[in-house]
């Protein structure tokens, strides 16, 4: 219901994808930022590309990495990359997170689960799906701030990346932030260093690696993350805590009438 909703109100609008998108690029007030995110578009398909597309459905597999051994756990996520709804489903758990861009609700075993720690699950899932899935369309979301923040050279010089700090909008945890490091020569994203306060982050720093970028619909989008902690400076502290590994990418599924909003999606 809620990207008919979006596609209803664009149209209303008399405006396209595209136009939201531009709306949204030029909403980026640091020109240095705006440029970079331009580019970084292009390297992932085009703005034409992206905006062609509605949603992205993903099969994943989230393995937490302990020293006794790994524990993977399979999902599928749905995002609506224009509205911000989206549907998280982790069979093994019996757990379905919806959000219709409005309202959270999570369903475990079949029932509406109300307490704070399910839904505290649910907006991490959120900042994993919403945030990461979709790069670098993510870096011209409505009501978050990106600024450049400088230029990091690797050694020798030989390499350099563009960082882009992302600050979120009031609701958000105290605190959040994201630094996005953009390849310079080829302008593709290559890791993001994320201070997130919802689980299973809570707030500790970490290094995101991107990479295994596969072309999906005309997109170019990462199959794999690799989240390192990390110091205040970014510097790694041991080894990676968690892998993601999209292993299945559909673009513009079926979508119900209540995909984002109830347990089961309907028709």
């Amino acid at each position: 219901m809620a990207a008919v909703l979006v596609c209803l109100a664009l149209a209303g609008a008399g405006c396209t994808r595209l136009d939201a998108l531009h709306r949204r690029l030029e909403a980026i007030d640091d020109g240095a930022a705006r440029t970079i995110v331009r580019d970084a578009l292009w390297a992932h398909g085009s703005k034409y590309r992206w905006a062609e597309h509605g949603a992205l459905r993903a099969e994943v597999t989230r393995t937490v990495h302990r020293p006794l051994g790994d524990s993977a756990t399979d999902e599928v996520w749905l995002l609506d990359l224009w509205s911000g709804a989206l549907r998280v489903e982790v069979p093994a758990c019996r757990r379905v997170t919806v959000y219709d861009g409005q309202a959270w609700r999570v369903f475990i075993d079949g029932r509406q689960a109300a307490d704070l720690e399910a839904r505290a699950q649910a907006a991490g899932d959120a900042r994993l799906v919403a945030g990461l899935l979709p790069m670098p369309l993510s870096l011209a979301a409505p009501g978050q701030r990106v600024a450049f923040a400088g230029t990091r050279t690797g050694p020798g010089e030989a390499r350099a990346w563009q960082r882009l700090l992302v600050t979120y909008p009031a609701g958000a945890g105290a605190g959040d932030q994201a630094v996005v490091e953009v390849r310079q020569e080829s302008h593709r994203v290559e890791a993001v260093l994320i201070r997130w306060s919802e689980p299973p982050f809570v707030g500790r720093p970490m290094r995101v690696e991107m990479d295994d970028w596969r072309p999906a619909g005309g997109l170019l989008l990462s199959r794999r993350w690799r989240f390192i902690p990390t110091d205040d400076q970014g510097a790694p502290t041991g080894p990676a805590l968690y892998t993601v590994r999209v292993k299945q990418i559909d673009l513009d599924p079926p979508i119900g009438a209540g995909t984002f909003s109830q347990l089961e999606p309907g028709g």
